[in-house]
């Protein structure tokens, strides 16, 4: 099967399993379902991601979301492919594993920076955002930093009103040393849809 093809079923099949049983962790203001207990922020910000037909897509996976230069950023990937992909195993996860994503802005390192910044200018890009995200696990009572899954992942960012007319995007992605430059897998204008192993630096360029 061709790569495009095979991400545009996994990307389909996300979008109705995220439609059709819609988890609002992000959106309602508290954490549901298999959060890190303890030791996940409290939610600030609504994190609901509106396509241009109204359709709302809300995280598959709870999620903490704290910034302002987008709106909203969500795993469109199913839970139990997020937490293989996070090399949660079969048994941790009967046993009540669980992830939780956050979001956040302006911690950003300086050579993360200088890389985001590189990397848009040689693609003759400018960038909108850039965001810091996090992908942790707790099983056993544990907690763990993912800084790149063992597959990838497919998230959709909220394009801000006033660049929805570009609809030409691109999402640098930045994990450990890897640098991921990611083309938009979707054709709505208000949203950029992407695959990536990274959970480092995600920048949203035009």
């Amino acid at each position: 099967m061709k790569k495009g093809k095979k991400w545009l079923m996994y990307f389909a099949a996300a979008v109705l399993l995220t439609v059709v049983i819609p988890i609002t962790a992000g959106a309602s203001g508290s954490a549901s379902g298999n959060s890190a207990s303890g030791n996940a922020p409290a939610p600030t910000k609504p994190n609901v991601v509106q396509m241009s037909t109204g359709i709302k897509l809300n995280s598959t996976v709870p999620t903490y979301f704290y910034a302002d230069t987008v709106k909203g950023v969500i795993i469109l990937s199913p839970d139990g492919m997020v937490k293989t992909a996070a090399g949660l195993a079969d048994a941790q996860i009967k046993n009540g594993a669980g992830l939780y994503f956050s979001v956040t802005e302006g911690k950003t390192g300086p050579q993360a920076r200088q890389a985001v910044f590189l990397t848009a200018a040689m693609n003759g890009r400018n960038v909108i955002s850039m965001l810091d995200v996090q992908l942790t696990s707790n099983a056993g009572g544990k907690t763990n930093i993912i800084s790149r899954t063992l597959a990838p992942v497919v998230l959709t960012i909220g394009v801000p009103d006033q660049f929805q007319a570009w609809n030409n995007f691109q999402v640098i992605s930045i994990a450990n040393g890897s640098i991921e430059v990611l083309p938009d897998l979707d054709v709505d204008p208000r949203t950029v849809t992407v695959a990536t192993s990274n959970f480092g630096v995600l920048a949203l360029v035009y």
